[in-house]
């Protein structure tokens, strides 16, 4: 089984994003793995045990977002909660960040049904 997941695109086909599980680096002190997301607005890592990760990553390989957005909702931004498909960066139109007293805060973006949710926070 791989440790990589490349999800598409449901309008143009290109990359939505991809998730790598990579091991501990050598220099680490301590043993945790990373779930990496790249593709999609900023590039969003996730450490933690790899039991943990790799079933993150599997709900992500069967398309279960709803599950995995109960684990981490950032990692699962590029899929609309409600057209229930996956879009990429460039389908979606992103709107400008949003702040809160001077410090970021969230970026809100509308699928290409029209559909408007948080994908970055």
């Amino acid at each position: 089984m791989t440790d990589v997941v490349t999800v598409p695109c449901a309008r143009c086909g290109s990359e939505a994003a991809k998730f790598s599980l990579l091991p501990p680096r050598p220099t680490d002190k301590s043993p945790q793995h990373a779930l990496l997301r790249t593709g999609f607005i900023v590039a969003v890592t996730k450490f933690g045990a790899a039991a943990e990760l790799r079933r993150l990553l599997e709900m992500i390989r069967a398309a279960d977002y709803s599950a995995a957005r109960g684990v981490d909702a950032d990692f699962v931004a590029f899929h609309c909660r409600a057209c229930e498909r996956s879009y990429c960066e460039r389908c979606w139109r992103t709107g400008p960040p949003e702040f809160d007293e001077g410090f970021y805060d969230l970026t809100r973006a509308t699928c290409p049904e029209g559909h408007v949710q948080v994908v970055d926070d």
